[in-house]
């Protein structure tokens, strides 16, 4: 891998953060990220941010509802975007706002009740090596996705009726 070229001046740091967000969105962490990898000084990395966030280039409030909101619409639980926002070296205070307003308490069990009720003929469709695997599988699809344990055996009891082949939490 090229090793990247060091930016040396506040101009050349701002260019060069102009023409990251052109390119995408970025929060402020990862800005900050661009800018160590390249070697700038903090005094500039801290002219060039403040000045960016003056020209309301980069917010990371909005960054992160738009980020929510995607991943939603991407069918992501609420745990898979706070990790998400992260990685994105988002506060976790503004990803707990972003995530807790997108997903009050009873839209979590109707988000995932929606995903599963969407994927339920794929695991009827599988076969049984052994009973309730079928079942296992679905709330460990929805686990994956994102949503807490709890949550998935919920939906699917819901969505393929009581069973109690389902694994327990204990």
């Amino acid at each position: 891998m090229k090793k990247p070229k060091p930016l040396v001046d506040e101009p050349q740091a701002y260019r060069y953060a102009i023409w990251l967000l052109t390119r995408r969105p970025y929060s402020i962490g990862e800005l900050q990220e661009k800018f160590r990898r390249r070697f700038l000084s903090p005094e500039i990395q801290e002219k060039v941010l403040t000045r960016l966030i003056q020209k309301k280039f980069v917010n990371d409030e909005t960054f992160s509802e738009i980020y929510v909101n995607s991943k939603m619409n991407q069918g992501w639980g609420p745990h898979k975007i706070k990790l998400g926002l992260q990685k994105k070296k988002i506060a976790r205070g503004l990803s707990e706002k972003a995530v807790g307003s997108a997903f009050p308490p009873e839209k979590i069990n109707q988000s995932a009740l929606e995903i599963l009720g969407r994927q339920k003929q794929r695991f009827l469709r599988k076969k049984e090596k052994k009973k309730g695997q079928r079942l296992e599988l679905a709330c460990q699809f929805l686990v994956r996705k994102g949503y807490s344990f709890q949550v998935a055996r919920l939906a699917v009891t819901r969505v393929f009726g009581y069973n109690s082949d389902l694994p327990h939490d204990d």
